[in-house]
């Protein structure tokens, strides 16, 4: 009787989970992974022996990868929005995520599985990040970063090895712009002017996996690499890592691993974790 059940709640979840409320709106020719998701954690101490800190955490996201095929061309558009807040006692609240992400391309498909492609990008955040510092005698924190400081507007054309909608292998000439007002993230550190705008030509190249699972689980992976021609010193890149569990219709398990390094924005590595638990709606 419990394999029954277990089977019977698999089946649930996976028809649920691979079907989402819009699906039946969308066109023959279009494929489409969109969901938004609302994570909350909450916990309240009071006179607790043990120990504990009140915190209230919760993030917003929402992923989309919207791809239209036709017999010359695919056009594909992502769409990652993400931003959280962290409520700690003492401390305050901090945020916890905060990304703006858009990239739209287009496949030429007369030589597939080799595809040449040309495309455009856009990266931000919605406000205003702060680097703190948790001094007992006198806390403080600092700004670093903002909406569009830095925003990054990438143009690309080159060719891919797309074998199929699970995997891409992509290399092309890139032209990187890079806007900043206030925190150097485009400044030219040789010179005694301060620029609040860079442009970047050079090559880029852009790993992509996705993998699902039953469809309740589903592990994402992509990888970018960008170097302005000026040597290895100069390189930038984006390693994204994400695995996803529906446990229940509209209840998602997420894990995420993210490690980047930009040296426009810090001249160290950048490294984020996270596990959630939340509500999902999927709506393709």
């Amino acid at each position: 009787m419990k394999k029954i059940l277990c089977l019977l709640l698999i089946s649930i979840t996976g028809v649920f989970a691979a079907n989402g409320m819009f699906s039946s709106a969308l066109p023959e020719n279009w494929i489409a992974d969109v969901v938004a998701s609302v994570k909350y954690s909450r916990n309240t101490y009071d006179n607790w022996t043990a120990g504990g800190t009140n915190t209230n955490s919760w993030q917003f996201h929402y992923d989309a990868d919207v791809t239209g095929k036709w017999d010359i061309f695919n056009w594909r558009n992502v769409l990652n929005l993400a931003w959280g807040q962290t409520y700690t006692a003492n401390l305050g609240t901090r945020k916890s995520v905060d990304k703006i992400f858009f990239e739209s391309d287009l496949d030429y498909n007369h030589f597939e599985p080799f595809k040449p492609y040309l495309g455009v990008r856009f990266e931000s955040q919605f406000t205003t990040g702060y680097k703190y510092y948790d001094s007992i005698a006198v806390p403080y924190h600092v700004a670093r970063s903002d909406f569009m400081d830095p925003g990054y507007f990438t143009q690309f054309i080159g060719i891919g090895y797309i074998p199929n909608d699970n995997f891409s292998q992509r290399i092309a000439f890139a032209n990187r712009m890079i806007f900043s007002d206030k925190y150097g993230a485009a400044d030219d550190k040789k010179t005694a002017k301060v620029e609040k705008f860079k442009n970047e030509p050079g090559i880029e190249s852009t790993t992509e996996y996705k993998v699902s699972l039953f469809s309740i689980l589903t592990f994402k992976t992509r990888l970018w690499g960008f170097t302005n021609f000026k040597g290895r010193k100069e390189i930038d890149g984006k390693w994204e890592n994400g695995l996803s569990v529906t446990i229940l219709p509209l209840l998602e398990l997420s894990a995420s691993v993210d490690i980047a390094y930009d040296k426009d924005t810090n001249k160290d590595h950048q490294y984020r974790d996270a596990v959630n638990l939340g509500i999902t709606w999927r709506w393709f």
